[in-house]
């Protein structure tokens, strides 16, 4: 259970989470409610000023300040809980997991301490300590987590097992998980025929197998003392895989089909209400192709973690070879800062980041999507060290002219026309007439200014435009022929 930064009246709750909870009955509208939590039948009984998500109300209702109950469930709650007792409802078809997000962001909390470390940040803590890359499983063989230390060689099994979340199948898969499960201490790999070699060491809570810790290299590669190390990280491991069920269990998947639809044309079908004020973030870094695709799927996943401790909620996938991420509108200097941060934890070296106008609604994500979408091909420039965060308010002028190339782009007059011939004619003769005519409509005809700019003479720049007035048939003393060639130019650089 995670504790609420303040307390929220029931009434004020129900308020502002209508979209979410039907009220059945608040005796009490003014008593405050500190969190929430999910409660089952063999749970410890919960502290009474708590909003609880009761899946088994039939086994009997804990006292607290309220409850919450599917649907099909209201009559056994009215009538098993105490009169003092808020009851609310929700779907039969409701997930907990998603009530229970909604509910959190509106008490007001934040993802609370997984552990004192995340799974990502005890996976490169092992990958600096031991030199080589490290992954974290579960039980079931998901890859958890997963090291971004640069450098550091990887093979085609860890490549699959990290793009698509589970240990592929392979040779010597089934041997390397027998022989790990009847071991109590670090076992060794030797290089096979499609992997390379490996230590690992089984996680359990008790005699229970929670994952496993896995690094690339056998003993002569690893750093001196690797048993040790991984031995010594096995409980730190196993506290982040005993808490990090709840966002372990959404997947990687299922992220990317809810924001997929999200950011379709059919959002609208999906019935889904934003829980608050949101905006749509857009990473892509420079990498090379196969890099890139595990920096990508790093940045998802960090993302959506993270977002939940930066402000409660938050939902990021790698979609079309770009990374989105739809969070909570703050202020910009500590969206910035937080942004960075994940930049920083996943090691990314370039790359630029497009960050939306505020959206209030989720019928405004595909929208969003394609302006943040033009931010970045706005934006686009030659590889090279550092992140860019480039905002939509920044870029309103450009945007709106990115629009209209594309609402005018069948128009053979403004795909062609005049300016197409200048172009060409530069293209053939090697002449340097489109970016004269830029100069002089970037200064608003200010030739000595506009000459400047080419670090040419006002006299040559004069001879120019009368060559190309010539040449083109240009007519710069009529307003409308004036706007529409300044129009055919900034489409074409568009």
């Amino acid at each position: 259970m995670t504790r609420a930064s303040r307390l929220v009246p029931l009434d004020e709750l129900a308020a502002l989470s209508r979209t979410t909870l039907r009220r059945v009955r608040i005796p009490d509208p003014y008593l405050p409610v500190r969190g929430v939590v999910l409660h089952t039948v063999g749970d410890p009984p919960p502290e009474g000023d708590l909003l609880v998500l009761c899946a088994t109300p039939e086994a009997g209702l804990p006292g607290c300040a309220g409850v919450v109950v599917r649907e099909s469930a209201v009559n056994a709650a009215l009538a098993h809980a105490s009169e003092n007792c808020a009851v609310f409802a929700v779907a039969d078809s409701a997930r907990w997991s998603d009530v229970y997000d909604r509910v959190r962001w509106a008490v007001g909390e934040s993802f609370g301490k997984l552990a004192e470390h995340d799974a990502f940040h005890l996976a490169d803590a092992l990958a600096t300590a031991l030199g080589g890359a490290v992954a974290i499983e579960d039980a079931r063989r998901r890859v958890v987590a997963f090291s971004t230390v640069p450098g550091q060689p990887v093979d085609e099994v860890r490549r699959k097992g990290i793009l698509g979340r589970q240990v592929p199948e392979h040779v010597e898969r089934e041997k390397w998980y027998a022989r790990l499960w009847r071991s109590s201490g670090v076992c060794e790999f030797t290089d096979g025929t499609e992997s390379a070699a490996r230590l690992a060491i089984a996680v359990r809570a008790g005699t229970e197998p929670l994952g496993s810790i896995w690094a690339v290299g056998n003993r002569q590669v690893l750093c001196a003392d690797a048993d040790d190390v991984l031995t010594a990280s096995v409980d730190a491991v196993a506290a982040c895989l005993m808490h990090q069920d709840h966002f372990a269990d959404r997947g990687r998947e299922t992220r990317a089909w809810l924001l997929g639809r999200l950011l379709g044309s059919d959002a609208s079908e999906l019935d889904f209400t934003l829980p608050g004020p949101s905006v749509l973030v857009v990473l892509t870094s420079d990498d090379e192709v196969g890099e890139r695709e595990l920096l990508d799927t790093r940045l998802a996943d960090v993302l959506s973690l993270t977002a939940h401790r930066f402000r409660g909620v938050g939902l990021a996938a790698v979609l079309d070879g770009r990374v989105y991420g739809l969070l909570p509108v703050t202020e910009r200097d500590r969206l910035e800062s937080y942004l960075n941060g994940v930049i920083s934890r996943v090691t990314l070296p370039s790359g630029r980041v497009g960050v939306s106008d505020p959206i209030e609604r989720a019928d405004e994500l595909a929208v969003a999507r394609r302006r943040v979408d033009r931010l970045l091909t706005l934006r686009h420039r030659p590889k090279q060290s550092g992140v860019e965060i480039i905002h939509a308010s920044a870029e309103r002028d450009s945007l709106v002219l990115a629009e209209l190339a594309d609402a005018v782009r069948g128009l053979e007059a403004l795909r062609g026309g005049v300016m197409g011939r200048v172009i060409a004619h530069d293209g053939e003769h090697g002449t340097a007439y489109l970016p004269t005519l830029r100069a002089w409509f970037e200064t608003s005809g200010d030739v000595p200014a506009a000459a400047a700019r080419l670090h040419i003479h006002p006299n040559t720049f004069r001879y120019r435009m009368t060559r190309a007035a010539e040449l083109f048939g240009l007519r710069l003393d009529r307003p409308d022929e004036r706007l529409l060639l300044h129009l055919q130019l900034r489409l074409a650089e568009l």
